[in-house]
């Protein structure tokens, strides 16, 4: 029974310590997202979606979302790039195309 009890508390507790990092690893990825309204370019940055400042050279973030996998339409607008304008708008584009 005792190590019934043991091993029940062992998981309990590795699920709770996954779970904590899991929430701390999302805060991390919604901090790197700006706020206010400058514009912000999307497009493909070495085969991945990458969010720039509007004339930055470098992108601020770049996505796990592999252009190779998006429907023709989507990879030839991100080659040319997205102009948007606003961070609401910037996470509802980068949504879009984790969907």
């Amino acid at each position: 029974m005792k190590k019934l009890i043991i091993t029940a508390i062992s998981i309990i507790s590795i699920c709770i310590a996954v779970n904590v990092i899991i929430i701390n690893a999302n805060a991390k990825s919604e901090e790197k997202l700006p706020t206010g309204n400058h514009t912000y370019i999307v497009k493909n940055f070495e085969g991945k979606v990458a969010c720039f400042e509007e004339n930055a050279a470098s992108p601020f973030i770049i996505t796990d979302i592999y252009v190779i996998n998006l429907p023709p339409l989507d990879r030839q607008m991100l080659q040319e790039g997205i102009s948007v304008v606003g961070a609401k708008k910037l996470s509802r584009v980068l949504e879009d195309y984790r969907s």
